[in-house]
């Protein structure tokens, strides 16, 4: 701005200084050229006031980023460049989810879940925290059909993961122990065998024919306990 105003002034003065065939021809070219120092000076507070502007919105920005926790961000600003910054991986979120659980914390602990799931779908963390979406709302909401939706998500995402055969399991299992729905259960069991017969230790098989049986008879009555 400083610039703009001395060369500004520097053509005023040549100006003045060469003189003029009459007054009347001075008057307006000193009219004229106040009125460009004008303008120029306009011009060059504006250029100033929009970069003074947008330095002060970064430096704003860059405060509200510091300024936010980690939940906040974990909240609203479920990215990998932002979670990484603030420390927060696969591993810290699902301990966090814990944490909370057991705090219960339950719906906190799903959203801290739901983020690790949506942030690193890849980790090794991954099929765990799905896993313990499901178990936080069978064991501890009673929303059992959430629950079979969690599981099955298991499988459908996690398809070669030992976590798989469990939550294949556990569909069959609340079907038939929790939503009193045979026909669903018989289904998820068979699909279980079928799936993961050539998978599993055998006693988990022998579970699964067990509770196949119990179906047909009418008496469900298998206890299981997720780990």
């Amino acid at each position: 701005m400083k610039i703009k105003q001395i060369i500004t002034m520097i053509s005023i003065f040549v100006f003045c200084s060469c003189g003029g065939d009459s007054d009347s021809t001075n008057g307006t070219n000193e009219k004229s050229d106040d009125n460009k120092l004008k303008e120029s000076m306009s011009a060059s507070s504006a250029q100033d006031s929009d970069s003074t502007n947008g330095k002060n919105a970064k430096s704003a920005e860059n405060k509200l980023k510091v300024s936010m926790s980690a939940d906040e961000i974990v909240g609203n600003i479920p990215d990998v460049a932002t979670l990484t910054e603030f420390g927060l991986t696969a591993k810290s979120l699902i301990s966090q989810a814990e944490q909370l659980r057991d705090n219960r914390k339950y719906l906190d602990a799903i959203k801290k879940l739901e983020v690790l799931l949506g942030s690193f779908p890849d980790s090794p963390e991954a099929p765990d925290a799905q896993v313990l979406v499901a178990q936080i709302y069978m064991g501890y909401q009673n929303d059992f059909s959430s629950a079979v939706r969690e599981f099955r998500k298991v499988v459908n995402k996690f398809p070669n993961s030992v976590q798989a055969h469990n939550a294949q399991f556990m569909m069959g299992y609340i079907y038939a122990n929790h939503l009193d729905d045979k026909d669903k259960a018989r289904v998820e069991f068979q699909r279980f065998i079928d799936l993961y017969g050539g998978e599993v230790e055998e006693y988990f098989l022998e579970s699964a024919r067990a509770e196949l049986k119990s179906l047909e008879e009418g008496s469900p009555d298998l206890n299981v306990i997720l780990e």
